[in-house]
């Protein structure tokens, strides 16, 4: 992250801006600044390359490919997901209220796009295209959450990797677990 002044990965990567910007270039495909404008909607261009730019000094997002359109070179950005991820020791000792901010831009951010969804989805369409939200209590020992959390991953793992294609749709997959403090405990 030469050349930025920055305290925490995490305060920089979670922006409402920068994460939907990232979002959007996680999913495969490198964008221009004006598809990026497209796809989002509602950020102002000039808001967009302010951004794309802090994330490319970042080393976030590289320049995947150039192209001409009209005379003019446009880039196409893609994201390094091996420089996305923020190191345990941040997380550890980054404050709560920090975690609390960081959270609701997160949920900002699943909110929006479920909003964007179902703007645009009739509710006939739902099942047929895996939309669904859910909440339920688990109950189970340290160990078999370990379990659970390595099933999960190793399941993720098989499809992480996958192109998109004409067969296959693309699905956010967000999830958390919350800790619940019980009578029993």
């Amino acid at each position: 992250m030469r050349g930025i002044l920055m305290t925490k990965k995490a305060d920089f990567l979670l922006h409402p801006v920068r994460m939907r910007i990232v979002q959007q270039l996680l999913l495969g495909k490198p964008l221009t600044i004006a598809q990026l404008t497209d796809v989002l909607g509602d950020v102002p261009q000039a808001t967009l390359y302010r951004h794309v730019n802090l994330l490319l000094k970042a080393e976030f997002i590289e320049v995947a490919d150039t192209q001409k359109v009209k005379g003019t070179e446009e880039r196409l950005f893609s994201v390094r997901e091996d420089n996305l991820k923020i190191p345990e020791a941040e997380i550890e000792s980054t404050p709560i209220e920090d975690h609390i901010r960081y959270f609701s831009v997160f949920h900002g951010n699943l909110l929006q796009l479920a909003t964007t969804y179902l703007a645009n989805t009739p509710p006939e369409k739902y099942k047929e295209e895996g939309f669904g939200y859910w909440s339920t209590p688990i109950h189970v020992s340290d160990e078999e959450f370990i379990e659970l959390v390595q099933s999960i991953n190793q399941s993720l793992e098989k499809v992480l990797d996958n192109k998109p294609s004409p067969e296959r749709k693309t699905r956010l997959f967000a999830g958390m677990f919350i800790p619940q403090k019980s009578e029993q405990q």
